[in-house]
């Protein structure tokens, strides 16, 4: 087993200059991704540096939206405020950095939203497997396409 416990499965999608893209599919060189600059604004950066790590153990983040994502348990997502924590140390109500957020009082169809912004619902081990890891350029982080800033 590797010692890896930080990255995104191969599965999830990521916010890219192009639109949304399976990291599995990402070229094999550097490539645009969405961030949140030092100023605070959204903005593109390179995402470089690609590598894939085998039997990591990992957990789904399941957030009030309905999406998920499978990430290495040690995998950094932020907060509300830029707190970074570990996947496997989120909580069930933790209000996560977004990209947007709903107005207050709208909900998708089928899902009860409370307040703006994302919240986590779930955090459950899911067995081990296949993650990327890389390098953003300038911020070491970037959004998926569930909305929630994480790091590289």
């Amino acid at each position: 087993m590797t010692a890896v416990s930080k990255g995104l499965a191969a599965d999830s999608y990521i916010e890219t200059a192009e639109g949304p893209i399976r990291l599995a599919d990402a070229p094999g060189k550097g490539f645009a991704v969405l961030t949140r600059l030092p100023d605070g604004q959204l903005g593109f950066r390179q995402y470089l540096k690609l590598e894939a790590h085998e039997d990591v153990p990992l957990v789904r983040v399941s957030f009030d939206s309905g999406h998920a994502v499978l990430a290495g348990r040690g995998h950094i997502f932020y907060r509300h405020g830029m707190e970074g924590v570990a996947a496997e140390a989120l909580q069930p109500g933790d209000r996560l950095e977004t990209a947007y957020h709903y107005p207050p009082g709208y909900s998708p169809p089928g899902h009860e939203i409370q307040h703006p912004g994302i919240t986590v619902r779930a955090v459950e081990a899911a067995g081990q497997g296949r993650i990327l890891t890389g390098t953003v350029r300038d911020t070491h982080a970037l959004f998926l396409t569930a909305g929630v800033l994480c790091a590289e």
